[in-house]
């Protein structure tokens, strides 16, 4: 049989990403989801949290969203500015931008330039973001998870057949396709502001996820990438992998001296016990919801490895049939982080090679 690994973003972080959700509603979706086993989306729309239709758009977008390459591809809507990507990203802010410009009229420099000076990107980061620009800026390709179009054939608001008919009277009306889904009576017109909702925020978990994927080393993009194509398993022997997990701070206390230095030591924070029978090893999956922490370095791994805003995964080695791991933690807070007592922001979970 073929067992699909996928590496990118979870659904979970996505629509926090997007604005769809706050962090709170995913963890009390994901205690929720320790009693009935359902799909995190399940939860999250029985709850009364989120629509099935916002649920059926941000799942549109997550197969992209596993590559770097892939998630550039998906450029759409009008052509935005790199600053106002940025923004839009949050990943500087409105003073960031200020300063950035008052450096760039200085010296000269293009933009992304005094961006990457400045520490506000990497020079992979920046690539990638120009040339998800690029790809706002030539309208292609013709369709993908972020056109407008394709958003509400994904939220159950139109066909496929009612949005192909739609585009070939655009072509020869030049008028928005929202106008002509309206007039042709195949969407009502809050349908389409819906449709133009979803679309940013959306573009905002693409963008997000771009620019956490452009910020892995090549070697764990490439270990994404891997664990991102079928594996070939036994058809008599399956591979399992198991872990539990023992969280002994239930909290994370951020004081006015983390504040000042910009970081929260959390010293054996964790104790995790896998067991499995892959010879090949396995994948340990991190992920932080909470963007009051833009950054996490974990020890105890063997060596130190740092997962930024969103998720990351870390190959392991399997040197018995039961492994037990104790995990430190420095969590890099963001900017305007107030001290206080947050929830736990970090969650692990594994998958065999």
């Amino acid at each position: 049989m073929t067992l699909q690994i996928k590496a990118g973003r979870s659904i979970g972080q996505i629509l926090v990403d997007g604005g769809f959700l706050s962090f709170s509603d995913i963890e009390l979706a994901l205690e929720e989801q320790k009693n009935t086993n359902e799909l995190l989306g399940r939860v999250l729309t029985r709850m009364g949290v989120l629509e099935p239709a916002d649920l059926q758009a941000a799942l549109s977008v997550q197969e992209h969203l596993v590559r770097l390459e892939d998630a550039v591809k998906t450029a759409a809507g009008v052509r935005k500015a790199l600053g106002a990507l940025l923004l839009q990203a949050g990943s500087i802010s409105e003073e960031q931008l200020e300063q950035a410009l008052a450096e760039q009229r200085k010296s000269g420099e293009k933009l992304g330039e005094v961006f990457v000076r400045l520490g506000f990107l990497t020079e992979r980061q920046l690539d990638a973001l120009l040339e998800f620009q690029q790809g706002q800026e030539s309208g292609s390709p013709a369709d993908g998870p972020l056109r407008l179009g394709d958003i509400l054939v994904s939220s159950g608001h139109i066909s496929r057949d009612q949005l192909d008919h739609a585009l070939r009277k655009q072509r020869t009306t030049r008028k928005k396709l929202g106008e002509v889904l309206i007039e042709e009576g195949y969407a009502r017109p809050q349908q389409v502001s819906h449709g133009i909702q979803l679309q940013q925020k959306l573009l905002t978990a693409v963008l997000v996820a771009i620019l956490s994927l452009a910020s892995l080393p090549d070697a764990e993009a490439e270990t994404a990438r891997a664990a991102s194509a079928q594996l070939k398993v036994s058809a008599t022997v399956l591979p399992y992998t198991t872990m539990n997990v023992q969280n002994r701070a239930q909290m994370l206390t951020v004081t006015d001296a983390d504040v000042s230095r910009g970081y929260v030591d959390i010293v054996g924070g964790s104790s995790i016990e896998v067991k499995s029978n892959s010879r090949g090893g396995y994948y340990l999956s991190f992920e932080c919801f909470d963007p009051a922490f833009r950054q996490v370095r974990i020890d105890g791994l063997g060596k130190p490895a740092t997962i930024g805003a969103g998720s990351g995964i870390v190959p392991m080695a399997m040197d018995g049939r039961v492994v037990r791991i104790d995990l430190s933690y420095r969590f890099i807070l963001s900017e305007n982080v107030r001290p206080g007592a947050y929830p736990w922001p970090l969650t692990v979970s594994v998958m065999p090679m």
